[in-house]
């Protein structure tokens, strides 16, 4: 694996930072990326490791950090998209301004990376792992995290179809609640404000997400799973990681049936 060579968005801390340790220790070299320089502190000065400065929503860093791999290395065997960040709120209070953050992480973020690093995937017939959610199929009030990862998996579907014809393999990741700063914002984010015409059932809504999240993994734990995604000669189209039976049991509902059950934990 000493030639191989991997490239992680958000590997500052969290899973991406587990996802880079996992294919450092399987002798991968590691492009570590993030939008802070300073999480790499620790690492940087590590044989096998690239550290860069990326922020997805920007296509100026992206095509920059595209071309520094393609100076440093010429290929690129595994890109994982793995950067994303979370928020709860009214969507239907948001607009489009407040929306297009997360959007512009968790969704369009994907597409910058393919953008401008599908040529070196090309040449390496290399291989695209992206970390989705368990929950991208649960209707969603108050969760513009699951809506962008829902976008995600639209914008995915299209994607893999046409890198499948250019020999460039995909996998998608579902996992469930991972102990990162992700599911502590899950425990503790803002309330709307008084005017908000939600404000009860988004009160009922955050006492109820504590049983939503069931058993927690490890980044660790996670780390392997993707390690094993990138590395098998024939990887599983979807990877499920530690799903929560409850919201196991709402994706294999009908859907009106769903959405009522829903509805009425709001009540």
């Amino acid at each position: 694996m000493d030639n191989k060579v991997v490239l992680i968005t958000g590997a500052g801390r969290g899973l991406g930072r587990a996802i880079a340790e996992a294919f450092h220790k399987a002798g991968w070299h590691i492009i570590a990326t993030d939008m802070d320089e300073k999480l790499f502190f620790d690492v940087s000065v590590k044989e096998r490791y690239t550290c860069v400065k990326l922020d997805i929503t920007s296509e100026k860093e992206t095509e920059n950090c595209a071309r520094i791999v393609d100076e440093k290395f010429g290929c690129l065997d595994v890109l994982v998209s793995n950067a994303g960040i979370v928020d709860y709120y009214p969507v239907s209070e948001a607009g489009s301004e407040k929306l297009r953050k997360i959007f512009d992480v968790n969704t369009f973020g994907l597409a910058n990376l393919t953008k401008y690093f599908l040529p070196l995937m090309i040449k390496s017939h290399g291989r695209l792992i992206v970390i989705s959610s368990e929950s991208y199929n649960v209707p969603s009030p108050f969760q513009p995290y699951v809506v962008s990862k829902q976008a995600l998996e639209k914008l995915y579907d299209s994607i893999k179809t046409e890198l499948y014809t250019r020999g460039v393999k995909t996998v998608l990741i579902r996992p469930g609640a991972i102990e990162t700063q992700i599911l502590k914002s899950t425990v503790d984010f803002d309330y709307p404000s008084s005017d908000s015409f939600f404000q009860k059932e988004f009160e009922r809504f955050g006492s109820s997400i504590p049983k939503y999240i069931g058993r927690v993994s490890t980044p660790g734990e996670v780390a392997k799973i993707v390690l094993k995604a990138g590395t098998s000669r024939h990887p599983r189209r979807v990877y499920h990681i530690n799903h929560n039976p409850l919201i196991t049991f709402l994706t294999l509902l009908p859907g009106k049936l769903r959405e009522m059950l829903i509805r009425k934990s709001l009540e």
